[in-house]
């Protein structure tokens, strides 16, 4: 796997994520598979109700301090998401089933559904069975 990995920041504030990239080729059947996706994501965000604020009217100063939290968030292509604080455990969540990946990588040759494979007694006896209803 090969992933682009971009960090920015904003107001001291750092951010980083990295994708993840997956490609097959199978030379014989000519075909190929190539899949994207934005895998782990870290980035920090101001902690709710920490804030500490100094005046200083002498010498005309002011400090300003917030806490921040570094949130880590893990995304995979089978649905599962993991979120929590970075040095703490991850929640572990199962998103809804989607049918967008995996995917079979590559389709058998014969899509028309022939049974081939199944002996002749069994393949009469499913044609009965679907002639009853």
């Amino acid at each position: 796997m090969v992933g682009p990995g971009v960090m920015g920041g904003s107001k001291g504030l750092l951010s980083a994520q990295l994708g993840c990239r997956v490609q097959e080729e199978d030379v014989g059947r000519r075909e190929t598979f190539s899949a994207e996706w934005q895998d782990l994501e870290l980035r920090a965000r101001p902690e709710d109700r920490w804030c500490r604020r100094e005046v200083d009217t002498q010498r005309r100063e002011t400090l300003e301090q917030r806490g921040a939290v570094r949130v880590l968030e893990q995304r995979s292509p089978w649905g599962l998401l993991r979120f929590g604080v970075l040095g703490q455990p991850l929640t572990q969540h199962l998103l809804p089933y989607a049918r967008t990946f995996p995917v079979p990588l590559f389709a058998p040759p014969d899509l028309r559904g022939a049974k081939g494979g199944i002996p002749r007694t069994l393949s009469r006896s499913l044609s009965h069975e679907a002639q009853r209803g």
